[in-house]
């Protein structure tokens, strides 16, 4: 019941200016206003929203030649699993984001992609106004 489901967004960037900022791990501050801050350990990123709550996510994979990575919530909302992942595919004459995403929430009942996809779409349009200027 809506628990994996993909967001898609094609710009006008070249894959290697796309990666650049998509495969920023804390590059997310710049294109999604709901995170104001990120830091880095090893590969735990912990991310403040902008209602001050803190999301700790570990960084599962990186393919800097495929453009790729994944990674996984662990803490910080309430979900029971979770694991996303970011692709930049050339397109024409641009790019194409893909934003992967399978979770459950800890209430079975909620579907998270009525509850997150919209929002990511409207995070990628963040991305599209950075990169597209």
């Amino acid at each position: 019941m809506g628990s994996e489901f993909e967001v898609v967004l094609d710009v006008q960037a070249s894959p290697a200016e796309a990666w650049a900022v998509v495969g920023d791990p804390c590059g997310v501050t710049r294109w999604y206003p709901l995170y104001t801050s990120c830091t880095l350990e090893g590969n735990t990123r912990t991310l403040e929203r902008a209602d001050g709550a803190v999301v700790v996510e570990d960084l599962l994979s990186r393919d800097d030649e495929d453009m790729s990575y994944s990674y996984a919530v662990t803490a910080g909302l309430p979900l029971a699993e979770h694991e996303a992942s970011f692709r930049v595919d050339a397109e024409g004459s641009g790019s194409r984001i893909t934003w992967r995403t399978r979770a459950v929430h800890e209430d079975p009942s909620i579907d998270m992609e009525d509850r997150l996809a919209d929002r990511q779409r409207e995070a990628l349009e963040g991305l599209r106004a950075l990169l597209d200027d």
